[in-house]
């Protein structure tokens, strides 16, 4: 696997070919999720609710994923993985359902979000994954693409310039050996 330039600790570049027709969410909640604990289904009127709110459309590639996948809820390998092979990438944690996606937005503008970013994720230390709300509604040529802040200060960095190349980075990621006590 060819790792993405580095651009902080925690973030990444993402420069990928255009990302195939099929769904990579799925790739990513098979390889990274519990069969025990499956993908949270999401209608399409709750996100149709969340971008009324935010007066905004969310990027087709993500409602096209999470539409046919759900949310998926990563285990601990991901980050495990992620770990061990020293990767340059902050793992996913938790993807936030629509009306979460309000709620934690709107909490954490309070704090140190940036009024433009709707989160829609998080790594495991509060770190969030973002759509620039401003890009979405000036429909600019990279309004689709993901945002890393950081939950100390706010910083933010474009990772990725969509959702289906973001995903498709973490379904690269090979999982790591488990040991034997």
């Amino acid at each position: 696997m060819d790792l993405p330039d580095i651009t902080t600790e925690a973030t990444v570049r993402i420069r990928c070919s255009p990302p195939e027709k099929h769904v990579k969410l799925q790739q990513f909640a098979d390889k990274w999720t519990h069969p025990d604990f499956p993908s949270q289904p999401v209608t399409d009127d709750a996100l149709r609710a969340t971008e009324e709110y935010f007066g905004v459309r969310l990027p087709g590639d993500y409602r096209r994923n999470v539409l046919e996948t759900g949310l998926p809820q990563p285990t601990i390998a991901l980050l495990d993985a992620i770990v061990e092979r020293r990767l340059p990438l902050a793992d996913i944690s938790h993807f936030r359902r629509p009306a979460e996606m309000i709620e934690d937005t709107l909490t954490w503008r309070g704090i140190s979000l940036p009024e433009r970013f709707i989160v829609f994720a998080s790594d495991c230390m509060g770190n969030m994954f973002c759509f620039d709300a401003d890009r979405l509604r000036s429909n600019a040529p990279d309004s689709a693409s993901i945002w890393f802040v950081d939950h100390d200060d706010g910083a933010a960095e474009q990772v990725a310039p969509s959702f289906d190349s973001w995903i498709s980075v973490y379904c690269d990621v090979e999982p790591w050996p488990a040991t034997k006590d």
